[in-house]
């Protein structure tokens, strides 16, 4: 049985969180993970605690939930909470999974988290890949940079977010920036041979040198291109884990 949806409830209101809280405990299949009160403070609980889901609203003090969507270096599930809906077109605009009106229908939430836990487990298998699919020796085309190259898959040790871009890191200790969201990268890459280890990192397993846990609820992972290791959630050890029992 899948682990239930962690959910951050990021609201300015502590009455309004509490009734999201109240109205989650009505739908099965989730959890709450934090609150938060501002744009702040969740952005530092998803960076910690990577939720799967964040139940966000729009109008807080002197912020927007959109301020938090800019504050982020990799893309969230999120659904909208609020009183108001004025904003449903902007919402949509920024990929949001939903758009929810308060007071909170609890039916309705459910409806909203079915769809987050449905893009969630939507990940292609080898069985299933993409036409456009890499092999793990294919070469692509890289001219996005002033050097056009090829790279081999295989020679990418990671790819990291970075802002609207992503960064790979290469065996040879060399950068290429480009514009493929990490999501693209994800559906396209090999799944025998890499993994999503953080919101905003992807790592090539057959480079990973060690894994060592650390004190609190991470691991780090170490590549020989990088000095300081990579961050791996437990959660997404666990799951790492289960794919290559």
């Amino acid at each position: 049985m899948p682990d239930p949806l962690r959910v951050l409830i990021v609201d300015d209101e502590r009455l309004a969180r509490r009734s999201v809280r109240s109205a989650l405990d009505d739908v099965e299949d989730a959890a709450v993970a934090g609150e938060a009160g501002g744009v702040d403070a969740a952005a530092e609980q998803i960076h910690t605690s990577e939720p799967d889901v964040v139940l966000l609203d729009v109008q807080m003090r002197g912020e927007t939930g959109f301020d938090l969507l800019d504050r982020l270096d990799a893309p969230v599930q999120v659904i909208f909470v609020t009183a108001h809906d004025e904003y449903a077109v902007r919402a949509f605009e920024v990929n949001a999974l939903d758009y929810l009106l308060k007071p909170i229908d609890p039916d309705r939430l459910a409806k909203a988290l079915r769809r987050a836990r449905q893009a969630e487990t939507a990940l292609p298998n080898d069985e299933e890949a993409t036409p456009d699919a890499f092999r793990y020796d294919d070469l692509f085309f890289y001219e996005e940079g002033r050097r056009p190259r090829f790279i081999r898959i295989r020679e990418i040790v990671f790819i990291a977010a970075a802002g609207n871009y992503t960064e790979l890191h290469l065996t040879d200790g060399d950068t290429a920036l480009t514009s493929t969201t990490l999501s693209n990268w994800t559906d396209r890459l090999p799944n025998a041979h890499f993994a999503r280890i953080h919101r905003s990192t992807i790592v090539n397993v057959e480079h990973v040198t060690d894994v060592a846990q650390t004190e609190g609820r991470s691991y780090d992972v170490h590549v020989p291109t990088r000095e300081a290791p990579l961050v791996m959630s437990r959660r997404r050890a666990r799951r790492l884990k289960d794919r290559l029992a």
